[in-house]
């Protein structure tokens, strides 16, 4: 598979094989996405790999906070605000699509609703979690090295037959994830990533999002 074909095939996981991802392969992937620039080479990234019965322990107790309604206490400003018309408008596309595909009605079936959210902390199934970390005071401008960094942990695993799908969502409750892995306060949870062997047969797995042609957002200027 080359950069094109990855870049151009990958898509968002949601549903795994119940198949274990051997330590050596996910060292590998890590270990080719760790040639990713950074500003200054300064390699902002760290990673939190979670697997087995800690994984199982941390799902729970995300489960727990979502159910309690806990309320959502990101460690950056994740909110969207003024949001232009035209990005929002590709937001509620995407949310659609996924509703649609799902046959969910997110207004009137309040339960599968719910259950759509709960799949993120079940991390879609998955038998790997990697927590994408940073250190606290580092300027914002390390979140462009490291979601640099995140998309080459995403095409080398899916050259090498592993799915992945980037979560924001888990690192709503970051004290939860702190508590769990024994983090010191100094880390910053910024992002999961789900990882696996993808379940190609399973419906969910057929859902594909549309991406804008480059005039939409490109402008030349000779």
């Amino acid at each position: 598979m080359d950069v094109k074909d990855a870049i151009k095939s990958r898509f968002s996981v949601r549903k795994y094989l119940n198949k274990p991802v051997e330590k050596k392969l996910i060292y590998k992937i890590l270990d080719i996405a760790r040639f990713s620039p950074s500003g200054h080479n300064m390699q902002p990234w760290e990673v939190a790999i979670v697997t087995g019965k800690t994984k199982d322990e941390l799902s729970k107790r995300l489960m727990d906070d979502f159910n309690s309604r806990k309320a959502r206490n990101y460690d950056y400003n994740y909110a969207i605000r003024n949001i232009p018309a035209f990005i929002n408008d590709r937001r509620k596309a995407c949310n659609a699509k996924i509703f649609k595909h799902k046959h969910i009605d997110p207004i009137a079936d309040k339960e599968a609703l719910h259950e759509h959210i709960m799949e993120n902390f079940k991390f879609f199934g998955a038998p790997v979690e990697l927590f994408f970390l940073r250190e606290k005071h580092l300027g914002e401008g390390t979140l462009i090295d490291i979601g640099i960094f995140a998309q080459s942990v995403m095409l080398a695993a899916w050259e090498l037959g592993l799915g992945s799908c980037p979560q924001a969502s888990i690192a709503a409750y970051p004290d939860t994830i702190r508590n769990t892995l024994k983090l010191p306060d100094n880390k910053i949870v910024l992002f999961g990533i789900a990882l696996g062997y993808p379940d190609l047969e399973n419906y969910i797995n057929k859902l594909r999002m549309d991406r804008d042609a480059v005039d939409a957002f490109s402008t030349f200027y000779d």
